[in-house]
């Protein structure tokens, strides 16, 4: 009865599918395009290996919010304390924590209490005590009350010295270099406030002394498309955004700004996601002042993150996600379309609209109705034309990804590392693409009713 019902409205729902998958089959494109010509003028750039000392002069603030950290935060420290540039401090913010973490600090690096009483620039939860290491001088602790993580970042800014602040996420490594690389592009280009690293999965890899020994890819077929999806996101997008100036995110887990603007635009705010909308607050900000400014990702500064290992965690993890990707687009909803806010109003802001918060509507609609079609016996040819057509999409995409990520950095020695990545990238859009796409939707539907976070577990390296 119900396949009867919908038989007279298949042929005009499959056409609007296909028009929206083709829009979109154009749009990404473009931006793979362009962000292969852009990562291919930076590739030339780093083999170049210019390196010119006065540009990694200018101090870096390094803020390492943590809540319940204990799996990880040693191993972040390492790597930070790692760092080969030459100025720079460490201010780790526990937010509360009710683990084990601030005694495994203390532990570490045998806190002293400062006298001090930090001026507050920017609205924070109290804050408990300030420490100073007595075995690494340039290593602060905070301890406060908790408020999130976006708190615990303004409660960093507020105790924090230097022009430049570095934000770094409590289950991160970075390589040796990855700070100075950041902190260059300050000195090389005028007007630079914000500029983001690379981030690649850790899941598989060997960790020791907060270093990556070996880079691996797991076993574990779900995290292997967390690994696509995330090269597709940098070497398939964001790099794509740089030459219109209007990349809408800095990842949380490794990111640079220039303090003074930082605070002048009000620093983090409490929202689902804070990275994303300090991002295009910056671009507000900034574009309503007529400021001249530049953000960017660097392409040699990489993190590695830890990746959630369950399904569960996933689950919660792209949720959250999603709501503040909502959340943002719904807080600056006022740049749409607005000629002030240049590419970031009339291009990137559109194009989000229409891919990411659409998207995930569409792409599990056209799922459920091609499994209609299917159970009914009734796939015309046009269905299936769409079908592929969306299936080698996403297979190209992924695929373009991955071997711009071999070519531009080839983080895994062994051979067998791509190409189980490279095969990965046939089954992604059969099998991951519609997991995340549902719970996208969820995410859509309980945005309006529930603003809550989910936890997602940490394991140790």
């Amino acid at each position: 009865m119900l396949f009867h019902y919908f038989a007279p409205y298949a042929a005009v729902i499959s056409a609007c599918i296909f028009l929206y998958s083709f829009a979109v089959l154009l749009i990404y494109g473009f931006i793979t395009a362009s962000s292969y010509i852009r990562l291919r003028a930076k590739t030339k750039i780093v083999r170049a290996d210019i390196d010119l000392p006065e540009e990694s002069q200018i101090p870096v603030s390094v803020l390492i919010p943590v809540f319940n950290e204990q799996q990880t935060i040693l191993e972040t420290l390492a790597s930070v304390v790692r760092q080969n540039h030459p100025l720079f401090e460490i201010i780790i913010i526990n937010d509360g924590s009710t683990d084990e973490t601030l005694s495994l600090l203390q532990e570490k690096l045998q806190l002293r209490p400062l006298t001090d009483t930090p001026h507050l620039v920017l609205p924070c939860q109290p804050i408990n005590r300030v420490f100073i290491s007595q075995t690494q001088h340039n290593t602060i602790v905070i301890d406060k009350k908790n408020g999130g993580k976006a708190d615990a970042l303004n409660a960093g800014i507020n105790v924090s010295h230097h022009p430049l602040i570095c934000c770094v996420d409590a289950d991160c490594i970075l390589e040796p270099s990855a700070l100075k690389r950041l902190a260059c592009h300050f000195s090389r280009q005028d007007n630079m406030v914000a500029a983001g690293g690379v981030v690649r999965i850790a899941n598989g890899s060997l960790v020791q002394n907060g270093a990556i020994v070996q880079a691996r890819v797991p076993k574990h077929f779900m995290e292997q498309m967390q690994i696509i999806e995330y090269m597709r996101a940098f070497y398939a997008g964001r790099f794509g955004w740089e030459k219109p100036n209007s990349l809408l995110i800095i990842s949380g887990a490794f990111g640079m700004f220039d303090r003074k603007v930082l605070i002048e635009a009000g620093g983090y705010q409490k929202t689902l996601g804070e990275d994303m909308e300090l991002c295009v607050r910056l671009h507000h900000y900034l574009r309503r002042k007529k400021r001249p400014y530049h953000i960017i990702t660097v392409s040699d500064a990489v993190c590695w993150t830890q990746a959630p290992q369950r399904y569960s965690d996933l689950r919660s993890q792209r949720i959250r996600w999603h709501k503040g990707l909502i959340d943002t687009l719904w807080l600056h909803r006022q740049m749409l379309l607005k000629p002030r806010y240049g590419a970031t109003g009339m291009l990137a802001l559109p194009i989000h609209w229409f891919t990411e918060f659409l998207g995930p509507l569409i792409e599990l609609g056209g799922y459920g109705i091609f499994l209609l079609l299917l159970i009914s016996a009734s796939v015309s040819p046009f269905a299936v034309v769409i079908f592929l057509m969306t299936y080698l999409q996403g297979v190209l995409q992924s695929i373009t990804a991955v071997m711009l990520e071999a070519s531009h950095a080839d983080s895994y020695a062994e051979q067998k590392d791509t190409s189980r990545l490279l095969l990965a990238c046939f089954a992604e859009p059969l099998y991951y693409r519609p997991l995340t796409a549902l719970w996208r939707c969820f995410a859509f539907f309980t945005y309006w009713s529930t603003h809550t976070w989910g936890k997602v577990s940490r394991e140790a390296f």
